[in-house]
């Protein structure tokens, strides 16, 4: 359990650490208790007490770093996004100069970096559905960041006509999309399939969808 001390307020150092030092920890170890709970028994179904037990922290110290139970969550969702993300662009990035290689490539990156853990892939896919707004517009950022990714790749081509008044906008969203309710449905247990046999798949619908609008 945090001291709640003098000593462990004061901006001084304190065990090694600076003030700044320890509120960074604590919000990291808070952090990690809410991907444990919150994606295991779910964000409804834990209080912020449970989060804080988790963290060996007092409540005092959650709202020190979190204005509510959605703060943290939404920190975890931010967090989760961007670590997919950038493993995502880092694999597209490495693979050969091929419009469907790399695409292959970032699903098979996106979808380890998903599953590798059940806790955040339930996290991310399926617990922050509903909650508010505010994680709703989060959401639909995060679709959009990848769609845009899906987007960049197709326009890098040099098979890519972009005066052909074709909307790839449109066609990337719903590429992601279809993704996300394979990867909720695989989440679940709703999905049944081989991981590889489902990067197939997922692969023969992107090639499906963007290989026409490279055709020379």
């Amino acid at each position: 359990m945090a001291s709640t001390g003098t000593q462990e307020d004061s901006g001084r150092t304190w065990r090694g650490q600076s003030a700044e030092q320890r509120r960074a920890d604590r919000r990291a170890r808070l952090i990690e208790s809410g991907i444990e709970l919150f994606g295991s028994r779910g964000y409804a179904h834990t209080p912020v007490k449970a989060v804080c037990e988790q963290a060996g922290l007092t409540e005092r110290y959650f709202y020190e770093a979190f204005d509510d139970r959605e703060g943290l969550l939404t920190a975890i969702y931010d967090q989760l996004i961007r670590e997919v993300r950038e493993q995502t662009v880092a694999a597209i990035e490495a693979a050969e100069d091929d419009l469907f290689a790399r695409l292959r490539v970032g699903l098979e990156a996106f979808f380890h970096a998903l599953t590798r853990d059940p806790r955040r892939a339930r996290l991310q896919e399926i617990e922050v559905v509903g909650v508010s707004e505010e994680l709703e517009r989060r959401r639909r950022e995060a679709i959009h960041s990848f769609a845009g990714i899906i987007a960049e790749q197709v326009r890098r081509d040099p098979g890519w006509d972009p005066d052909r008044g074709i909307r790839l906008d449109v066609i990337a969203v719903g590429l992601v999309g279809s993704v996300n309710e394979q990867l909720i449905d695989y989440v679940l247990g709703d999905l049944e399939i081989d991981p590889a046999d489902l990067l197939r798949h997922q692969s023969m619908l992107f090639t499906a969808m963007l290989g026409p609008l490279i055709a020379a």
